[in-house]
């Protein structure tokens, strides 16, 4: 062999030595990787600010009403807080303001939700009937729109918190529910509303947004999931529940546009079931599905009524 082949021959032995070692590097790396990866971030503390205003870093798997309720503050006082829109994804590590409020926090999880097993022939809405929540909550707890199909089998969850049925069988409302409903019977007095549109107009909440205006589809905004492209207004005052209801009766002031009729703008509405009533508000083609929440919107408006004094 050559000279020139000898000398070459420790530079090859060299290249394989390194190679042998970046291959060996690299799959260290790769393990280390695998084993951290995984692993949950623990939160980062929250920052206050001279306003009691708190920042708060976004966990993993946290929306923005889980912030919210650990918080005592209101989804939509946090959406509004911080610029965003009911359909808007928060990311882990994202910040968000918060103005923490007086509302209890939620009990713990095994007390907040249980579990439904679908049966053959079951839909979303029969199961929401039967367990006296809004087909809205079950939707929005489960991930799923209005388009949904269930499977024979599948196991869903049921969010029980916010609504309680008492011996008589009343559903009872509690936190951001009973704030809301407040406001959107205010708005209606505010316009002199009998009682039978106020009762519509809470069965509608009810069922579009279980009363926490937590938004199903994608262009639609607060409590009564209204479109702003249909002519309800902007999405900054559908947030708003108030302004929200003002919109759904029909005010003037609340800058309602064609195609959106508000119910005093529905001919006959007063001679209308509420289930007929509140589908030829929102243009929907189930009146069954609010019709279902009429009975206890009476006696959440007779409980209203009784804390404001009438």
């Amino acid at each position: 062999m050559s000279e020139h082949g000898r000398r070459m021959r420790p530079v090859g032995h060299q290249r394989g030595a390194l190679q042998t070692g970046f291959e060996a590097a690299g799959r260290l790396m790769g393990s280390l990787t695998r084993t951290t990866g995984h692993r949950r971030r623990a939160p980062e503390p929250e920052r206050p600010r001279p306003d009691g205003v708190v920042e708060v870093v976004v966990d993993e798997g946290e929306t923005v009403a889980d912030i919210a309720a650990r918080h005592g503050a209101s989804t939509a006082g946090v959406l509004a807080l911080n610029g965003l829109g009911w359909r808007t994804q928060v990311h882990t590590g994202a910040v968000l303001l918060v103005k923490p409020g007086t509302r209890p926090a939620p009990a713990g999880p095994a007390d907040d939700l249980h579990r439904h097993r679908v049966a053959d022939g079951e839909t979303v809405s029969a199961i929401a009937d039967r367990h006296g929540v809004a087909t809205a909550a079950v939707l929005l707890a489960n991930g799923m729109s209005r388009g949904s199909v269930v499977r024979s089998g599948q196991q869903l969850v049921i969010p029980v918190a916010n609504t309680r049925r008492t011996g008589s069988g009343a559903v009872r409302l509690s936190g951001e529910m009973r704030e809301n409903a407040r406001l959107v019977v205010a708005a209606g007095r505010s316009l002199g509303i009998p009682d039978d549109g106020l009762v519509i107009a809470l069965a509608a909440a009810m069922e579009e947004s279980s009363l926490v205006g937590a938004g199903l589809a994608p262009d639609a905004v607060g409590v009564f999931q209204q479109r702003p492209v249909d002519g309800w207004g902007s999405d900054g005052a559908l947030l708003d529940p108030y302004r929200a209801a003002l919109a759904f009766f029909g005010d003037p002031r609340a800058g309602v546009a064609r195609p959106a009729v508000g119910l005093l703008d529905v001919d006959g509405w007063p001679f209308m079931s509420v289930g007929e009533a509140a589908a030829a508000v929102l243009r929907t083609a189930a009146p069954a599905a609010y019709a279902k929440w009429e009975r206890p919107a009476r006696e959440w408006l007779r409980e209203l009524d009784r804390e404001a004094g009438r």
